[in-house]
């Protein structure tokens, strides 16, 4: 509901305003239906049935209904009717897109939509509804280019990388409309659609060496994280100003 009059909003209001209207509703719930302390932002403690809405916010203000830079009108045209006419497990793939991991470790995983997901050893399936993408990490993107799949001993590897394949072919052939089908790899040009929707937690700026020292990829990015965001959001919300 709130994605749906925020997109209704930024039709007629300058897209700063939206964005400023939404984050004061954001407040206006926690401190409604927070649990804390006037003025002490380690006491804020989330309403269980609030404690997703947040992080939905976040990836709503950063989405393609609201920031309309590299998008053409109509796109963003496109983008704001697919979320009033979908139903709600659709729209919230929409604005909070689904990441699943791939690993020699075990069978695909959902993993956090974070920087810290993109790992080089590991393939990366992201559903964004209108984007069905698959990222490969830099060390499977190597062992690729070399030809290894295509050897008898490394048929595990030739496994990892079909599966991600056949899983994008299953929601392909469900979905209408069609998504845009991307393969890309760490590096590559296209990695940006993912590198776009991830939470920010590690950039260049909070980074000791290019490359995370847990094997992850910073992206390069002035938005905040979602830790901070959050931070600001309970600091705005037990003020006895606000």
């Amino acid at each position: 509901m709130m994605g749906r009059i925020a997109v209704y909003r930024a039709e007629t209001d300058d897209g700063p305003d939206v964005l400023r209207w939404l984050d004061r509703m954001l407040i206006r719930l926690c401190q409604k239906f927070g649990d804390y302390n006037k003025d002490d932002p380690n006491s804020f403690r989330y309403s269980e049935n609030f404690s997703l809405y947040p992080q939905f916010m976040f990836h709503l203000r950063r989405s393609q209904f609201l920031q309309v830079f590299n998008n053409s009108p109509d796109e963003t045209s496109y983008y704001r009717h697919q979320l009033n006419i979908e139903d709600l497990t659709q729209s919230l793939i929409m604005i909070q897109p689904i990441l699943y991991s791939y690993s020699f470790h075990g069978p695909p995983e959902p993993v956090l939509l974070d920087s810290s997901s993109l790992q080089a050893d590991k393939i990366l399936l992201m559903d964004t509804f209108f984007h069905i993408l698959i990222y490969h990490g830099e060390t499977i993107a190597q062992w690729k280019a070399q030809g290894y799949q295509d050897m008898p001993e490394y048929a595990n590897l030739k496994q990892l990388l079909q599966a991600p394949l056949d899983d994008a072919q299953e929601i392909l052939q469900t979905r209408f409309p069609m998504p845009r089908y991307i393969v890309t790899e760490a590096g590559a040009s296209q990695a940006r659609f993912l590198l776009s929707k991830v939470n920010p937690s590690q950039t260049h700026n909070n980074m000791y060496g290019f490359g995370g020292q847990d094997g992850s990829v910073p992206v390069l990015t002035d938005d905040v994280s979602l830790q901070v965001f959050m931070d600001h959001l309970k600091k705005l919300a037990v003020s006895s100003s606000s």
